[in-house]
C-alpha cells in the first residue's frame, strides 16, 4: 500500500489570482512551509513558500548582500514593501511547483524532498491537488512504518 494514502495531508492551497496578505495568511495559519498554488481545476500550478513570503515582504536587494550591518532598522519589513505587495496576486511570488502523485512509492517522496529546498511537497491524484506533505510529517510515517515492518520480522 502507498505510503501517502493513509497519511493526514494539509488541504492548504490558494488559487493563483490570490493577493499576497491573504496568501500569506494562509501559510502562516498551515504552519507549513509551503502551500499550493491552483488553477481552476485545482491542478497545481506553482508553491507559494516561506522563502517567497520573504523575497516579498523585504526588498530584493537583500538576497545578494552578504551582511546587512550598514543598513538603516536592519531586519524590519519596510512599510513601502510591504504596500507594493498588497495588491499583487500571489501568482507573481510562487515557484515552480514540486508535486508527488498520493500512490507514489516511500523511496520516490523520499527523492522528492531531498531535491527540495523547503520541508513541503504537494500530494496530486490524477494531477488535481489533493493536500501539502510536511517532510518531517513523512519521515515520522516512514520511521513509524520502518519500525513497525521490523518488529514484524523478530516475530517470524
Amino acid at each position: 500500500m502507498p505510503i501517502l494514502r493513509d497519511m493526514q495531508l494539509l488541504p492548504v492551497s490558494v488559487q493563483a489570482h490570490t493577493g499576497f496578505p491573504e496568501a500569506v495568511r494562509k501559510l502562516l495559519t498551515a504552519h507549513t512551509s509551503a502551500i499550493a498554488v491552483v488553477d481552476d481545476t485545482e491542478r497545481v500550478i506553482g508553491l507559494f513558500t516561506d522563502d517567497d513570503l520573504l523575497r516579498g515582504l523585504f526588498p530584493r536587494y537583500l538576497g545578494e548582500l552578504r551582511h546587512t550591518a550598514f543598513l538603516v532598522n536592519e531586519g524590519q519589513p519596510l512599510s513601502a514593501s510591504i504596500d507594493a505587495v498588497a495588491g499583487e496576486p500571489v501568482s507573481r511570488y510562487m515557484r515552480k511547483p514540486v508535486t508527488v502523485e498520493i500512490e507514489a512509492s516511500a523511496a520516490h517522496v523520499v527523492e522528492r524532498f531531498l531535491h527540495t529546498p523547503w520541508g513541503a511537497i504537494a500530494v496530486v491524484e490524477a494531477g488535481r491537488f489533493v493536500g501539502i506533505l510536511g517532510q518531517l510529517e513523512f519521515t515520522e510515517r516512514l520511521i513509524e512504518q520502518l519500525d513497525h515492518e521490523a518488529g514484524e520480522g523478530e516475530m517470524g
